[in-house]
């Protein structure tokens, strides 16, 4: 009943919080801010810009993680289809060198990287990670991995190759790393 439940009502009416659809609702921003930076990285103008918690990116990934979870016990092309246009915004929003976070993207891209407590950069990343993982495993398509494998190897670059110190605000990388290596044995992740 609560499988049916998430995937019925839940899951679609998370979609429309993520496009500011949703009726009485604040609003989110989350697609708008992917669509944002994808403008940003093209050197086009960016619109009303980056809206909501440094954090936002990670609505999307978290909504995409639940649908790859729904779609492995209840297929729908339907959902797999509005996942798959979301993916592509992502992966539109993705900086050539790998970095991926619409807030800094669109806003502070001088300053990526400089307040990992606060800014919840590898927080985001994590939670991406994560739905890349849960999406791969339920319908076989790898964009977004291979998004968030392109996303590792620039965290790599600049904690391990660049050798620049820092530590997460808020734990959670670290559990996407370890589901990004057990998926893909890919030995950054696990030195990460």
């Amino acid at each position: 009943h609560y499988q049916r439940l998430i995937k019925d009502v839940v899951i679609p009416y998370q979609y429309t919080v993520l496009c500011d659809e949703a009726e009485d609702t604040e609003k989110s921003h989350v697609i708008q801010n992917f669509i944002n930076a994808g403008h940003a990285l093209r050197g086009e103008d960016t619109g009303d810009g980056f809206y909501g918690w440094v954090f936002q990116d990670s609505d999307a990934a978290k909504w995409i993680e639940a649908a790859g979870y729904s779609l492995s016990i209840f297929p729908d092309k339907e959902l797999e289809a509005t996942v798959d246009a979301v993916i592509d915004l992502i992966a539109e929003a993705q900086d050539e060198d790998g970095y991926l976070d619409t807030y800094f993207t669109i806003k502070e891209r001088e300053h990526r990287w400089q307040d990992l407590h606060e800014a919840h950069e590898l927080y985001c990343a994590g939670h991406m990670m994560e739905a890349a993982c849960a999406y791969y495993e339920s319908t076989g398509k790898d964009k977004l991995l291979k998004v968030m494998q392109k996303n590792v190897a620039h965290i790599y670059h600049v904690f391990i190759e660049e050798g620049n110190a820092g530590y997460p605000g808020h734990p959670e990388v670290e559990l996407a790393l370890m589901k990004m290596y057990r998926l893909t044995k890919d030995p950054k992740c696990l030195e990460l």
